[in-house]
């Protein structure tokens, strides 16, 4: 056999030889892929609670709203929002952002805040349940909000559902006179009024409450506020708080 002829055979032994492997062996794995990202569903929360933000991504906009730079809060707790859609909490202090919000009319702030505080309930009544004082913050933004729209009744819903959780609040039962007052309702208006001074005299009030007022400061409000003018031609307002001083 000449060289050229071993050659030949070597060649084709070894074609065979790879023909029989590429039989025989399984076909590679195909090529990884990145994994797909969980889609997150509205309003599912595994644990049924507010699917919250860390304290530390959190606190750059509770600081900002806290020095009352409302506008570096909004785009911060906007940010947030896009980041964690089941945070309830988040779309709380977006409300309260812009609520608050000196740069806009009192109304308009009121209609800014409102659709916030209307996602965090949805949230809320979901399934991703507030932590308790987010949800006292939830029912008195709002109703303050809709207290300023003129919105009586859907106000009341909210401090209804709050004074049936915290009937320890004399904010609560005062800003619930306020609602029945708008609405001319001059004796429930009067009853939830002197309840608000009762609670504010006995000290009693929800520990997480971010400030607090006292008897005085109530009735010193209660003598300028601007829904409550049947109350005070009413001669059961004078005798609320003479009651009250009485008491003392």
């Amino acid at each position: 056999m000449t060289f050229a002829d071993r050659s030949a055979a070597l060649v084709l032994i070894v074609a065979a030889l790879l023909a029989c492997k590429s039989k025989s062996d399984p076909p590679p794995p195909p090529p990884a892929t990145a994994p797909t990202a969980t889609a997150v569903t509205p309003g599912v929360c595994p644990g049924g609670a507010s699917m919250d933000p860390g304290q530390g991504e959190f606190r750059p906009a509770v600081t900002a709203f806290k020095d009352k730079d409302y506008k570096t809060a909004q785009r911060l707790l906007d940010h947030l929002a896009k980041q964690h859609p089941n945070s309830a909490t988040v779309r709380v202090w977006r409300g309260d952002s812009a609520l608050f919000d000196k740069s806009l009319k009192e109304s308009e702030a009121a209609e800014a805040s409102i659709p916030f505080y209307e996602e965090a309930e949805k949230l809320h009544d979901k399934g991703c349940k507030l932590p308790e004082y987010e949800h006292y913050y939830l029912r008195m933004g709002v109703s303050y909000a809709l207290l300023r729209k003129k919105n009586a009744d859907d106000a009341i819903r909210h401090l209804d559902i709050a004074r049936k959780q915290w009937d320890n609040s004399a904010e609560v039962f005062y800003h619930l006179a306020r609602g029945y007052c708008l609405k001319n309702d001059v004796d429930q208006c009067a009853t939830n009024f002197e309840k608000s001074l009762e609670v504010a005299k006995s000290l009693r009030r929800p520990k997480f409450l971010r400030s607090h007022n006292s008897l005085d400061d109530w009735i010193r409000r209660s003598q300028t506020q601007s829904e409550f003018g049947p109350l005070r031609k009413d001669k059961r307002y004078q005798a609320a708080i003479k009651k009250t001083k009485d008491e003392e």
